[in-house]
């Protein structure tokens, strides 16, 4: 499992979190959700315009420092706050900032290609050669977010939360779509073993699902069984719990379970017009 924390919580809670993750060795990976949670990628036709390249380098190289000065972890990955389609496809400023940060591999592939909307693409890992950055690995994510499940917003420095609006979704879907919000960890995981079930049909090195900590546990499930449900479930399947970390190891050291580049999206044009997703 992997941990992505944001760097000006762990200015804060730091001395809590190291102790948490010295506890169980092994268990997990730790890696940078950027500085201060701010949005580092444009996504047309949701998005403010994208931030400067030095907004930009400060956000992923303060966050990648905090993790390896506070919490003793040698951060090579970054997954930017609310992800984004295809990655760092066509994003030069955020591609340049992870190398200026000593990353090597990120998780910003969170996002459908259709309209920058959840639940996310079924994507394989591939490297932003194409892009001018060959050791640069992108470790895509899959399904639905947690917060989408249970219909929960607004992330983890103190905001109110919100219901999500409605959701489109490009069909056909490979993707179990829930009628409603989930209301219980039993009702969760049928739809996260349906996400890892499609994931290992299409025979991708690996599946990422997505959880935040502000969200996992909720009324709808207090105690975070959902958790302990799908570990049982991918053990009961023959899969390995792994972390990111050594994923993109071993993407790295067998380039045959990369994927090629996807396209980049035509949103990334600042011309885009919205409106032709939706004619």
């Amino acid at each position: 499992m992997t941990l992505f924390v944001v760097g000006r919580i762990v200015e804060r809670e730091g001395d809590a979190l190291k102790e948490l993750i010295t506890d169980t060795p092994g268990l997990w990976d730790v890696n940078s959700h950027g500085y201060s949670h701010i949005r580092i990628v444009r996504k047309i036709p949701w998005s403010k315009p994208q931030p400067s390249p030095r907004l930009i380098e400060h956000e992923m190289v303060r966050g990648a420092e905090v993790v390896r000065k506070i919490l003793d972890r040698p951060c090579r990955g970054i997954s930017p706050a609310g992800g984004v389609s295809a990655g760092f496809r066509g994003h030069p400023d955020n591609l340049n900032a992870m190398r200026a940060a000593g990353c090597t591999w990120s998780s910003a592939y969170a996002r459908a290609v259709f309209g920058e909307t959840n639940p996310t693409d079924l994507y394989g890992p591939f490297t932003y050669a194409e892009d001018g950055f060959p050791g640069i690995t992108e470790l895509p994510m899959h399904g639905w977010p947690d917060c989408t499940l249970k219909g929960a917003a607004g992330p983890a420095l103190g905001e109110q939360q919100v219901r999500h609006p409605q959701y489109i979704i490009k069909w056909p879907s490979p993707w179990n779509t829930p009628q409603g919000f989930v209301q219980s960890p039993e009702e969760e995981c049928e739809v996260h073993k349906h996400t890892i079930d499609v994931v290992a049909g299409a025979q991708l090195p690996f599946c990422c699902l997505i959880f935040h900590p502000w969200c996992l546990v909720r009324d709808q499930d207090p105690g975070a069984k959902v958790i302990d449900l799908l570990i049982r479930y991918a053990r009961d399947q023959g899969h390995e719990i792994s972390t990111l970390d050594a994923e993109a190891t071993r993407c790295s050291e067998n380039p045959d379970l990369l994927s090629p580049a996807p396209p980049v999206p035509e949103t990334r044009d600042p011309d885009f017009d919205p409106g032709t997703i939706f004619a």
